[in-house]
């Protein structure tokens, strides 16, 4: 597998750096030249300097043998014209793309910003996702991981039992459940 990230900030080096200790081939795009110094010395990736977003750059980066895209620049703009530019001009099949303004982020009329629209197949916002970590830590306090399944309708939490007075501590699994706490839970081993 074959994997661009554009960005050699914070989050594109260590996105890097994760996919290529997975073994994953991985080219790196940045307009700093220090940091793909950095990045390519460091680990076991290709650099290559030049603005994500221009075709030139992109063929520099054997975007046309890429399997995924990963734009996690500074610049909204720049993530998606890297991901249409990836899409549109080397057939890239994935596209992932950080975008942190809530105007990109917000459904609007024209639906200019659709899945129709938008060559982007994975949208991450930090901003979102720091919001939605919050709202599930609050409604769920004593979980130390949350794994949602079937479209949200489902959720595995992971919950640890240390204090000798917890209602589950010494009792079998299938009695749980039935426990007025559990109310409307499955627990499961």
């Amino acid at each position: 597998m074959k994997v661009i990230v554009c960005g050699a900030g914070q989050v594109g080096t260590t996105i890097a750096r994760h996919l290529a200790s997975e073994g994953i081939s991985v080219t790196v795009i940045d307009i700093d030249p220090q940091l793909i110094r950095r990045v390519d010395e460091s680990y076991d990736v290709r650099g290559v300097v030049g603005h994500a977003s221009y075709p030139a750059t992109l063929r520099k980066a054997d975007a046309r043998d890429a399997d995924i895209i990963i734009a996690v620049t500074g610049s909204d703009e720049v993530n998606m014209v890297a991901c249409q530019m990836a899409y549109s001009l080397f057939g890239v099949k994935r596209r992932i793309a950080r975008l942190r303004h809530a105007g990109y982020l917000a459904q609007d009329s024209s639906g200019l910003y659709s899945a129709e629209h938008l060559p982007v197949d994975v949208i991450i916002s930090p901003e979102i996702e720091i919001a939605d970590g919050i709202a599930w830590r609050l409604r769920t306090p004593g979980a130390f991981d949350m794994v949602p399944m079937a479209d949200g309708l489902v959720e595995l939490l992971g919950i640890h039992v240390e204090s000798a007075n917890s209602p589950v501590v010494g009792e079998r699994i299938c009695d749980i459940a039935d426990q007025p706490d559990f109310e409307g839970m499955s627990v499961v081993a």
